[in-house]
């Protein structure tokens, strides 16, 4: 994952049970928007940085 300019090795995990839907409605406005107008099949991932 690139994070502020730097790549970092770091760990993804899909989160099955979360509803993306609803982590959209905790996000800002303007991304979340986009997300929905432009996703098609919404899943939700944790990453654990290192």
């Amino acid at each position: 994952m690139r994070l502020k300019g730097n790549w970092h090795n770091d760990i993804a995990h899909l989160l099955p049970d979360d509803d993306p839907h609803a982590r959209l409605k905790q996000l800002p406005g303007g991304n979340s928007a986009v997300v929905r107008l432009v996703g098609t099949d919404l899943r939700s991932i944790r990453i654990d940085l290192t």
